[in-house]
C-alpha cells in the first residue's frame, strides 16, 4: 500500500484479516496525519498488532517488476525501491495499491473555455458552492472541500437549494469523519495542535477518557481506545474517538462544535448507561466540577 491515509489503512487491515499480508508504506512521520497524533499511532499499535506492517518516513523512488531468470513471467513480483533515512530499501509485493491521494477529473469538461475557475484540487467555489460561472455550481470531490461521501451528498442539496432559493443553502464547514478500521477512528474540528495555533496555546485543553474506564467497552471486551475532546476557553473546538462505532458517537460532538457549546453544557445531558457516550457525559462532568471548585469562593459558609 503506498500512501497512509484512510483508505490504505482501512484496506491494509482488511488484507491482513483475509490471510493476506499488507505492508503500508507512507511519506511522512507517521500514518494518518489529519488525524489527532496520539489516537493514530494508538490505532497504529493496534494494526500493527495484527499484523499489518508500517513502514513511514518512506521516500519511494521507482516501482519495476522482478522476473524469474528464464524469463517466462512466473513468479513475477512487483518491486517498490526507495529511503527510509539514508537507508536503501526494496519491498516485495504481488499487487501494489496506490493509495497516495486523488486527482479531480475534469479532463473533456470544457471548463476552461466557458471561464470556470480551476486549481489542482478541482474546481474553485465560493461558499454557496458557486464556481467563477454564476450560473454553474461544482459539489463534492470535484469541488475540493471535504473528500468524502457524506458530505458530496450534502453539498449537492445545499448547491441544488441555493440555485432555486438564493442564500438558503451554504456549503458545509464543520463536517466530520470517520476512518472505519476496527476500532473506527471519528474526528470532528480541530485537533489539539490545530486549536493551540489558531487561539495561541491560549486556554486549550485536552480533555481525554479511556475506553478502560467505560463499562460498556469492557463488557465487550474493546477497552483498548479513547474519547478525546479538545476545548478552548471552554468551548469544544475538536472532538476525536477511537472506539466500536466511533462514527455513530462522534455526531453528538459535531453539533457541539458547529452550535459553539461548552463542555460544561453537555453535562446537563442525559447519558444512556451503559453505553460508550457516557464518556463524553463523564467529560463533561469533570470539566463542570472543575469549574463549580473555581467558583468556590462565592459559597457563603455558615457557622
Amino acid at each position: 500500500m503506498i500512501g497512509g491515509g484512510p483508505i490504505a489503512i482501512e484496506l491494509a487491515q482488511a488484507f491482513v484479516r483475509l490471510g493476506v499480508p499488507a505492508t503500508v508504506l507512507e511519506r511522512k512521520p507517521a500514518i494518518l496525519g489529519r488525524e489527532e497524533p496520539e489516537l493514530a499511532r494508538r490505532l497504529g499499535g493496534l494494526l500493527a498488532g495484527e499484523g499489518v506492517e508500517l513502514q513511514s518516513g518512506v521516500e519511494i523512488e521507482r516501482v519495476r517488476i522482478a522476473r524469474d531468470p528464464a524469463g517466462t513471467g512466473a513468479d513475477a513480483a512487483k518491486v517498490v525501491r526507495g529511503t527510509v533515512g539514508e537507508e536503501q530499501r526494496e519491498w516485495h509485493a504481488a499487487e501494489i495499491v496506490v493509495a497516495a491521494g486523488r486527482t479531480p477529473n475534469l479532463e473533456g469538461l470544457g471548463l476552461g473555455e466557458i471561464g470556470v475557475d480551476t486549481s489542482p484540487h478541482g474546481v474553485v467555489v465560493d461558499g454557496t458552492l458557486r464556481s467563477s460561472v454564476k450560473s454553474i455550481f461544482a459539489a463534492g470531490d470535484v469541488a475540493g472541500r471535504f473528500l468524502f461521501t457524506h458530505s458530496a451528498g450534502y453539498e449537492a442539496a445545499a448547491a441544488v437549494r441555493t440555485m432555486f432559493f438564493p442564500g438558503s443553502g451554504d456549503a458545509p464547514h464543520a463536517v466530520p469523519w470517520c476512518t472505519f478500521t476496527d476500532p473506527e477512528l471519528a474526528h470532528a474540528g480541530m485537533t489539539e495542535a490545530q486549536a493551540r495555533e489558531v487561539n495561541g496555546g491560549d486556554d486549550v485543553r485536552v480533555w481525554t477518557h479511556d475506553l478502560s474506564h467505560s463499562d460498556r467497552a469492557r463488557a465487550e471486551g474493546e477497552a483498548d481506545g479513547e474519547i478525546r475532546i479538545v476545548t478552548a476557553k471552554g468551548r469544544i473546538v475538536g472532538a476525536h474517538a477511537l472506539c466500536a462505532n466511533a462514527g455513530e458517537l462522534i455526531h453528538e460532538l459535531a453539533l457541539a462544535i458547529r452550535e459553539r457549546k461548552k463542555l460544561t453544557e453537555l453535562a446537563g445531558l442525559v447519558h444512556i448507561y451503559p453505553t460508550l457516550a457516557l464518556g463524553i457525559g463523564q467529560l463533561a462532568g469533570e470539566a463542570a466540577y472543575e469549574r463549580a471548585g473555581r467558583l468556590g469562593f462565592l459559597v457563603r459558609s455558615k457557622a
